[in-house]
């Protein structure tokens, strides 16, 4: 009887054991999935949707850290991470707006967001290899716009979220992943801050960022924010994007040589921005945009050409900036070049302002004042 009891506790104790063991990761797994579920949902103030997030960060374990500036701030990592801002931009001018304020000059152009949302896709380089093999993940980000309605105290909310997830750009069917967070972010976020506004639909479809100096076309045949812009001798070639409800537009014209001309397009919170902008960085405010002036042609090298209009998001302003080679010496003030860049911007800046329902934009003077 003695052996019998031996042999039953000599197999009982591994079986409690492996019981035990299992029990324990059974707990631990419940565990981790628990506290990752409770960091994704307190994450950012409570705006994100859990389900979501796991679907374009992947599985795994959740790191949030949580960051300053804006209503919410916070970095998510996963197997992928996205940094996610939502800001009250009821009144922008501040220089931590999270918004993307794009580089006019910069080597790619924004595109728009579109299915129905006031929105910005964007990168900050693009492989230009041959072979467009992925290399590792690849970085992103879409900058969503909202325009509340009602007599609240919000009146615009803005959400910016910066991905970076594997794949890359340039297959149609990864890019998509970049705005899911942001406009089911967008849509919390409306609804915590009792935002009246009408969201977009889903995005199952974006289009690559616009590289500068290689995908231009002539500008004749330009059918997007470049279209019906006058070019001159010089400049013939246009690099542009859809228009698509872009809170911010960039048509780039070029040409065999060194000149260059930029038209920009700022609407609501990106008008604002803008001209906070110029309001901290010139002490001369007689060349620069600034929202007491309806319009002006440059009168400086450094100086722009600018009009704005009335909308219905307030006001919008449209520039026009332009570059030489310097060993050209060309006269900034010429007036047949002040001509044809008052021209280009007329057209721009009316194309544009229809576009997003605004009045018509102020006539640009024929001189400098």
């Amino acid at each position: 009887m003695a052996v019998s009891r031996t042999v039953r506790v000599a197999i009982g104790a591994p079986l409690a054991a492996v019981v035990l063991v299992a029990g324990f990761l059974l707990f631990h797994g419940d565990f981790q999935r628990w506290r990752d579920n409770a960091a994704l949902d307190a994450a950012c103030g409570g705006l994100l949707d859990r389900d979501a997030v796991r679907a374009v960060l992947g599985g795994g374990q959740v790191d949030v850290d949580t960051r300053d500036g804006g209503l919410a701030h916070c970095r998510v990592s996963i197997a992928g991470s996205a940094e996610i801002t939502v800001d009250d931009t009821t009144r922008a001018g501040g220089p931590e707006f999270g918004g993307y304020f794009g580089h006019a000059n910069g080597a790619t152009l924004p595109v728009p967001v579109g299915h129905g949302w006031s929105g910005l896709f964007w990168t900050g380089a693009r492989e230009s290899r041959p072979a467009r093999v992925p290399t590792g993940d690849a970085e992103a980000g879409v900058a969503l716009l909202l325009r509340c309605a009602g007599s609240g105290p919000t009146k615009s909310l803005s959400v910016t979220v910066t991905s970076e997830l594997p794949g890359t750009l340039d297959d149609p069917a990864n890019r998509p992943a970049y705005a899911r967070i942001a406009t089911t972010t967008a849509a919390k976020a409306a609804k915590a801050r009792d935002c009246d506004t009408r969201l977009g639909g889903p995005v199952r479809s974006l289009d690559l960022p616009v590289l500068r100096d290689d995908e231009y076309e002539p500008l004749r045949t330009a059918s997007g924010t470049c279209a019906g812009v006058p070019g001159t001798r010089t400049l013939t070639r246009a690099t542009e994007t859809a228009r698509s409800g872009a809170p911010y537009e960039v048509c780039a014209l070029s040409g065999a040589g060194a000149e260059r001309s930029v038209l920009t397009a700022s609407f609501g919170t990106y008008a604002q921005q803008r001209f906070a902008e110029y309001a901290r960085s010139y002490e001369d405010e007689g060349d620069v945009p600034d929202p007491d002036r309806p319009a002006r042609l440059r009168g400086s090298v450094r100086g722009s050409t600018w009009t704005t209009a009335k909308c219905p998001d307030g006001q919008a302003l449209f520039e026009l900036s332009s570059s030489y080679d310097r060993s050209t010496k060309k006269p900034s003030t010429d007036p047949a070049e002040l001509s044809a860049e008052r021209a280009a911007l007329t057209a721009f800046a009316a194309r544009s302002a229809k576009a997003h329902g605004c009045e018509p934009p102020h006539a640009i003077p024929n001189t400098k004042r």
